[in-house]
């Protein structure tokens, strides 16, 4: 642990110096009066011991932070589980409980509704508690939530237990990604942090072979008159199942080390990082680690001082945390990372929740009205086409799905192998065009089969946009306030999904090209507005 050794005041030490000697002393060991004494270890002293960033860069790229990245990218999947489990679940359960197209719209924006209102509260839980401490309390409360969405029995309840699964999985949402990018170099972080966005793919395959296994089978449990329990019922605690796994996981995880020195509790940061060492090295002592002491970066001072007056209430804790991120140039920052999700939550969040549905009516209707756009199917003889209730999802539905998920797969792989030689927002420009590219053309064309492939381009292009901006946020914000930060900027990522699930089933039908060609010109701005984000710090 770093000790400060202040120059007054203390037995032993010359408390002054003449100019003359100043200048022209080279002797900078500690006098030996001061050795083992017990100094006070809030007082940072920046000239001695290794920053976090050196320190990580000692401990070397290994089976700790593979691990991380693996239990990171975990977390990662049960938001992504969540999200399409309930796109898939909804056309089904719409018969037994009798929803319309608005209601179902709600409630597959409800989750992101729960979302949108706690990301703010984790993400400042998360930079004054801790983020393992957040991450595996959350991870529990999501499988609770996710679980006993399968008893509810009409629309308030299950728009209830939704919300409240919302509420919780926010935490893994944002935090993770704060978490992983702080057991990482600059150099690797991006890199990293996309690498474990590959299980948000992973999370869309598994959903749609098990939910597809299990719709496959037509049993049902009569628990009382009014209540049945079938098949879509047990996708809920199937679908949330990898929550539960992976808040036990991360039980055993230690705290983030770049946290903890943020915090002032510098020693316990270093010995986080010794059995790092040792659990990357393979090695039975931290002998070889060349770290003795930690220092505080000029951000972690400011997070230091900024929890040192342990008598503030909450308000004006809050408060404090908040005013960094609301000044120049972080407030620029933060608008377009707000933007850069209102985007992308719009196609993911918002047309990734019809996507099973549309699919649905193409393919339901691909004999009737061969050689028509997606839109002309969507509106077809005038009538409110969507609002047709299908009991049974197709089975292209769930091949198309599962075909998104392997491209989300795919590109993650692609992306961290190029993501160290192009520079994070490159990528993030090239996603977002990608993205506008397809939504442009998707009404162009009018085969079935094409047009579904268009949409899975859309949508995970656009989706994997939420992993480069977050990957972007935790380079350019300081560790006392980026939890905080990703929770705001999810905020508004997740709003925009909420309104994009509720509207956009609506707007399709309405003026369905119109609506395309909005979502398009929303990608392009948001690929416009990147280039005045900063570069990453190496």
């Amino acid at each position: 642990m770093e000790e400060a050794i202040p120059h007054s005041g203390l037995p032993g030490t010359i408390t002054t110096v003449p100019k003359s000697e100043e200048e022209h002393s080279t002797d900078t060991t500690v006098p030996k009066p001061l050795e083992g004494l017990s100094m006070d270890p809030t007082v940072p002293t920046p000239q001695e011991g290794h920053s976090i960033d050196e320190a990580l860069e000692l401990l070397g790229f290994g089976k700790v932070q593979i691990v991380l990245s693996i239990l990171s990218g975990v977390s990662m999947m049960t938001v992504v589980n969540e999200a399409v489990g309930m796109s898939i679940v909804l056309p089904v359960a719409q018969c037994d409980l009798h929803f319309s197209a608005w209601e179902k719209g709600i409630l597959g924006g409800s989750m992101l509704l729960g979302i949108m209102a706690s990301s703010f509260c984790w993400g400042y839980l998360s930079d004054t508690r801790g983020r393992q401490l957040i991450l595996k309390y959350t991870l529990f409360a999501t499988s609770f939530f996710g679980a006993i969405s399968s008893l509810a029995t009409g629309f308030v309840s299950l728009l209830a237990l939704r919300f409240l699964t919302g509420f919780f999985v926010a935490a893994p949402a944002s935090t993770v990604y704060a978490y992983l990018g702080e057991f990482t170099t600059p150099s690797r972080r991006s890199q990293t942090l996309s690498f474990a966005s590959v299980w948000g793919g992973v999370g869309i395959v598994y959903v749609s072979l098990i939910d597809w296994w299990i719709l496959s089978y037509d049993w049902m449990f009569v628990i009382s008159d009014s209540f049945e329990f079938k098949p879509w019922r047990l996708l809920f605690i199937i679908n949330t199942l990898p929550a539960f796994l992976n808040g036990i996981a991360f039980c055993f995880c230690p705290e983030s080390p770049k946290y903890l020195v943020s915090r002032g509790r510098s020693e316990e940061a270093l010995e986080v990082l010794k059995k790092a060492y040792m659990l990357n090295k393979g090695t039975e002592n931290a002998d070889g680690y060349e770290v003795t002491s930690l220092r505080l970066d000029p951000e972690d001072a400011i997070a230091h001082d900024q929890n040192g007056n342990t008598c503030l209430g909450p308000i004006k804790s809050t408060i404090k945390e908040i005013l960094p991120i609301l000044k120049l140039p972080f407030l620029g920052y933060l608008i377009i990372c707000c933007i850069h999700n209102i985007g992308a939550f719009a196609i993911y969040g918002g047309l990734g929740l019809w996507f099973p549905d549309i699919m649905n009516h193409l393919f339901s209707a691909a004999e009737t009205v061969e050689g028509k756009t997606v839109c002309g199917v969507l509106q077809r003889n005038g009538t409110q086409g969507i609002e047709v209730e299908l009991c049974n999802d197709q089975k292209e539905t769930f091949l198309y799905t599962m075909m998104s998920g392997i491209m989300s797969v795919v590109q993650a792989l692609v992306v961290t192998l190029l993501l160290g030689k192009i520079d994070v927002r490159i990528m993030t420009i090239l996603n977002f065009t990608i993205a506008a590219i397809w939504g442009g053309a998707l009404q162009h064309v009018s085969n079935s089969y094409a047009e579904a492939l268009f949409f899975c381009l859309m949508i995970v292009f656009a989706g994997y946009c939420v992993v480069l901006v977050n990957a972007n946020m935790v380079d350019i914000f300081p560790t006392n306030v980026r939890a905080m930060a990703l929770g705001m900027a999810n905020i508004f990522g997740r709003l925009s999904g909420f309104v994009a699930s509720t509207l956009l089933g609506h707007l399709m039908i309405e003026n369905c090209e119109i609506t395309l060609i909005m979502l398009a010109l929303l990608m392009g701005l948001c690929s416009a507005l990147t280039i005045f984000l900063p570069k990453k710090h190496q």
